[in-house]
């Protein structure tokens, strides 16, 4: 069983780790700084990474995801470019399926709902 251990191990830590990318992404928002990238896209792949081992979510996570789930929406009904660059066309794609749950509230209640 020290196998079953050491994954929910590694699990905890992930979302202990999501949850420190969430804070810091709202901390650069709060303070109009620009969001690195790749910290963003560190954030969404912990949440796919515990959503495969049927994790929850950390609240703080589950919200910055839905925030940024509708901000990819409203750009998307704007007919607004999220990105151009070559690289860039294979993140947006994953990151507009994964969001598509956020918006369509299949991820159960949504921040600040009760």
């Amino acid at each position: 069983m020290e196998g079953a251990s050491a994954q929910t191990e590694k699990i905890g830590e992930l979302s202990r780790l999501a949850t420190l990318a969430a804070e810091r992404i709202l901390e650069t928002q709060i303070t109009d700084h620009r969001l690195p990238r790749d910290l963003f896209t560190a954030l969404v792949s912990a949440a796919q990474i515990l959503e495969e081992h049927s994790a929850p979510l950390p609240p703080l996570v589950e919200q910055v995801l839905y925030e940024a789930g509708k901000r990819f929406s409203e750009a998307d009904a704007a007919g607004e470019a999220t990105d151009r660059d070559p690289e860039g066309d294979g993140v947006v794609a994953t990151l507009t399926r994964f969001f598509s749950g956020f918006r369509r509230g299949e991820r159960g209640v949504r921040p600040g709902e009760q």
